[in-house]
């Protein structure tokens, strides 16, 4: 009985703290995210020898995204909502994230490839900060681990 009561508890918190259910009609992309936005992010599994992923981003008024990350095209991008009012308050996630599909190794010289990208951002200050993390295993290596890369600081390219 117990357990029901800690699931159907642990079910309200999750809707609590979820992106707003009506994201699709809803406006996501501000003027101030409009445009082409550069940088990079400190990778952080111990398997990739390179050190720096860099980032390079066209944010479009409809919400897609294209680009590149690290050396893979982004196909089918898209910016939207990571989180509700309550997981603002409570500081739980990021307030947006960008997700796509990769096309082409996300780094060529050491034969990293990987199907798609997240990219959870926080928009402040005139600049996103966040963090890249790709599809893969969470366990494994170079072959199945998902790869991601840490302090990804954007910044708008006129």
């Amino acid at each position: 009985m117990y357990h029901k009561i800690i699931i159907r508890c642990f079910s309200v918190f999750l809707a609590l703290i979820a992106p707003p259910a009506l994201q699709a009609t809803e406006q996501v992309v501000t003027e101030a995210m409009i445009g082409h936005w550069e940088g990079s992010a400190q990778i952080i599994v111990n398997w990739c020898t390179q050190q720096q992923l860099p980032v390079s981003i066209d944010i479009h008024a409809d919400g897609t995204v294209t680009g590149t990350v690290g050396d893979a095209g982004l196909a089918h991008g898209r910016l939207a909502r990571n989180r509700g009012w309550i997981g603002r308050k409570l500081n739980l996630a990021t307030d947006y994230i960008v997700r796509g599909d990769l096309k082409g190794p996300i780094v060529a010289t050491e034969g990293i490839s990987r199907a798609s990208v997240s990219m959870p951002l926080t928009f402040s200050a005139g600049g996103f900060t966040g963090g890249v993390h790709t599809s893969g295993s969470k366990t494994g290596g170079k072959e199945t681990m998902m790869l991601s890369a840490a302090s990804l600081k954007l910044v708008k390219k006129e």
